[in-house]
């Protein structure tokens, strides 16, 4: 299993580890034989719960889909400050109500809390900046192209492939923002596949996109070492590598990433 940046989402692994530390921390100080399993599973899943649910209920116009679209955690949509707060509160009743739990319950608190704060530091601070690659590519009608305009803008680069469902299931939402949000300079880069096939996908599908370019040799995926689709990466109007994202995009995480990363820019109807 590759393990990095790019080669699966990394805050769902980190967040896994880190309830495993916290269960074996609970084991290790637990007293009286007073387990804490339970009360930290409940306090994960009340806070996944109520992250998902404050995050829904900030995006609900972007979820026009109904409730399947809203259950649908895979898009990674999760309020943490709301999560972390309904958490606690769980944890705190335990904590006040029963006394044999309150050491391997902070224990495993503290574990848990350690092991997320030091494996995300250390990620971002390994990371080394980076900047749009600087490569050649070919557009839809054959002529070749970089992937900057030198307009100014930021960029958003999104790497797929025609037979990634993943890719498919978030073309029509990043077409729609391409649309709607002329502040950004969206590229979507296919990644090894031909002229042809791109152009029938794209027709088929009814996908009006702008700055289709091909990458026949995987050039971008080599040099920001993507190993999976669809990769989005975020750069600023200087091109520098804001942040990476691997996986689907649904319509409110998206919407969250363009607030993030460039709050100046206008959604307009995108949500």
């Amino acid at each position: 299993m590759n393990v990095g940046p790019f080669s699966l989402p990394l805050p769902p692994l980190i967040f896994f580890i880190s309830v495993v530390v916290s269960l074996f921390a609970g084991w290790i100080f637990r007293k009286n034989r007073a387990n804490v399993d339970g009360a930290i599973f409940s306090s994960v899943f009340t806070g996944l719960v109520v992250a998902r649910l404050s995050f829904v209920l900030h995006y609900l116009p972007a979820y026009k889909g109904g409730l399947v679209k809203m259950l649908d955690f895979r898009d990674q949509g999760f309020d943490m400050t709301a999560g972390l707060i309904a958490g606690g509160c769980v944890v705190g009743w335990f904590l006040l109500r029963r006394r044999t739990m309150r050491v391997p319950l902070l224990a495993a608190v503290v574990a848990g809390a350690v092991v997320w704060t030091s494996v995300t530091s250390f990620i971002n601070l390994s990371r080394q900046p980076a900047s749009v690659p600087v490569v050649s590519l070919i557009n839809i009608d054959g002529a070749r192209q970089s992937l900057t305009k030198g307009d100014g803008r930021p960029i958003v680069v999104n790497l797929w492939a025609t037979w990634c469902p993943p890719c498919q299931a978030e073309m029509p939402i990043l077409a729609e923002a391409q649309a709607e949000t002329p502040g950004l300079h969206i590229v979507f880069v296919n990644q090894g596949e031909t002229r042809d096939v791109v152009s029938s996908y794209l027709t088929s599908h009814d996908l009006h996109i702008k700055n289709a370019l091909l990458d026949p040799n995987l050039a971008v995926a080599r040099a920001v070492s993507a190993r999976a689709y669809p990769t989005t990466l975020f750069y600023d109007a200087q091109g520098r590598l804001l942040s990476a994202h691997l996986g689907q995009f649904s319509r409110a995480t998206f919407a969250q990433a363009i607030e993030q990363f460039y709050p100046d820019i206008e959604l307009k109807n995108f949500q």
